[in-house]
């Protein structure tokens, strides 16, 4: 070949290997038959995951993989065109891709999540760290008529943003699952406003962590969530279904919390110098005193109907294990703590790490019972008005157990609901603790429970 014939040849092979690389560089990854859509601070097509969000054609057949780094933005996913879609971290550690709220924007705003997904089925969020957001880090929802089905976090974390951590609202058939958050001023977990379904589709939490939050898990008006195999402790309060009339699909019901460990969730978030401080005005008003969520409590099944709480080890709790009450200001009836079963959980670490009481039960709805939990003490006070047979009925319950009722005045009762009252009204609301019977808690898996003697005086 003549010296001009091979120069030819080399500036073709130079050419076409610079057209490919030109059409890899623009186009979107394949793979296993999805668009793959690459973010990075440097060197990538998208430079933003909102940018990679916005060049999405259809979420089912998109994934957004997110290479590590710090990125401080909101990521909007709005509308069904994005069914499906995937929005995942590449470093098999979340802690390694972030979405960082500390001057993160959107739209020219500052922005209120991490991710905020609406009107959205199917939507995945993988191996993501959302923290410090002025709202929520992951969250997922709905507008009233439509629906965000088959939500999955997986391998999430979620922390210190002000309200909610991992955040469905409106949404069923989800799962959060094997993901932790900490340090939010409502719960780390949250499912609101479900649905009522003739065929439910349950949503799904499991192996979880949940600590330092005002709530480990909180669900308004939830409904067929199946909570398992995870931790809750060093909350305020670490399991809190409950029903209010301020949102959509009263009540809260159908739900199940099993083989979950549940310990320690005696953070008094009201002290002055606690890292957390509720968003919570409270839940409600009994003349000038706010009523508080009550803290020291393991589970509160707050106006609940239909819950099964079994098989799980609960201890250390300085006030309540498990405790079941109605609303009592809530006037439409559907508020009322009824059908709920606490039954075979392991209470207080064979008597090496006792909560005050491990159950509570106000005695107001009907249905409810408690039954082969091992090692249980029960909440009576001096002045109760019924018997215990009747507080704390065995599982099936008598149909002359629980009343049916609840004052809806803002009147209260002497006795079990007395109780209650004087509690979550405490002035100021840290004095709750004085109720509290505390103590020194044995090892458990590695983990420090929480010294509020570091959190400042009472005032």
């Amino acid at each position: 070949m003549s010296k001009g014939a091979a120069l030819k040849v080399r500036l073709l092979i130079a050419t076409a290997s610079l057209a490919l690389f030109g059409a890899v560089f623009a186009a979107p990854a394949m793979a296993k038959g999805k668009h793959v859509l690459t973010v990075c601070k440097h060197g990538c097509r998208y430079a933003s995951i909102q940018k990679a969000v916005n060049n999405v054609k259809k979420g089912r057949n998109s994934v957004v993989k997110v290479k590590p780094g710090v990125y401080h933005e909101g990521v909007q996913v709005f509308g069904h065109k994005y069914d499906g879609l995937s929005i995942q971290g590449k470093a098999k550690n979340p802690r390694k891709t972030i979405l960082d709220g500390d001057n993160a924007r959107i739209k020219g705003q500052p922005a209120q999540n991490g991710v905020d997904g609406l009107n959205v089925d199917n939507l995945k969020v993988r191996r993501m760290w959302a923290r410090d957001y002025p709202a929520n880090g992951i969250f997922v929802h709905a507008d009233p008529g439509n629906h965000c089905h088959g939500f999955v976090m997986n391998k999430d974390l979620a922390s210190f943003n002000r309200s909610y951590g991992l955040f469905a609202k409106h949404c069923t058939g989800g799962r959060i699952t094997n993901s932790q958050g900490w340090g939010h001023g409502d719960s780390a977990i949250y499912i609101g406003e479900t649905p009522p379904q003739k065929n439910p589709d349950w949503t799904e939490i499991a192996n979880d962590k949940a600590y330092l939050n005002v709530l480990g898990f909180s669900g308004t008006n939830a409904k067929y969530v199946d909570i398992h195999d995870s931790m809750f402790f060093n909350n305020g309060l670490g399991l809190g279904p409950n029903t209010l009339d301020s949102e959509l699909f009263q009540p809260n019901a159908h739900g199940r919390i099993h083989d979950n460990d549940i310990f320690w969730n005696n953070f008094n978030y009201f002290l002055p110098k606690s890292p957390v401080k509720t968003v919570s005005g409270g839940l409600g008003q009994i003349g000038n005193q706010t009523i508080n969520y009550p803290t020291g409590v393991g589970v509160a099944l707050f106006g609940s109907d239909g819950w099964v709480v079994r098989d799980n080890r609960i201890f250390g709790n300085f006030f309540w294990g498990v405790a079941t009450f109605s609303n009592a200001l809530d006037t439409t009836g559907k508020a009322l703590s009824e059908h709920n079963r606490v039954i075979d959980n392991r209470f207080g670490r064979f008597g090496t790490d006792k909560n005050r009481f491990d159950i509570y039960n106000d005695g107001s709805g009907k249905g409810n019972c408690f039954e082969g939990n091992q090692s249980s003490t029960f909440d009576l006070t001096a002045d109760h008005a019924n018997p215990k047979s009747f507080i704390y009925p065995g599982c099936p319950p008598p149909a002359t157990a629980g009343t049916g009722s609840v004052m809806g005045d803002g009147t209260l009762s002497s006795g079990q609901v007395g109780e209650l009252a004087n509690y979550v009204l405490s002035d100021p609301p840290c004095s709750q603790e004085d109720g509290w019977v505390e103590h020194s808690h044995p090892a458990f898996k590695g983990i420090t429970p929480i010294d509020t003697k570091n959190l400042g005086q009472c005032k």
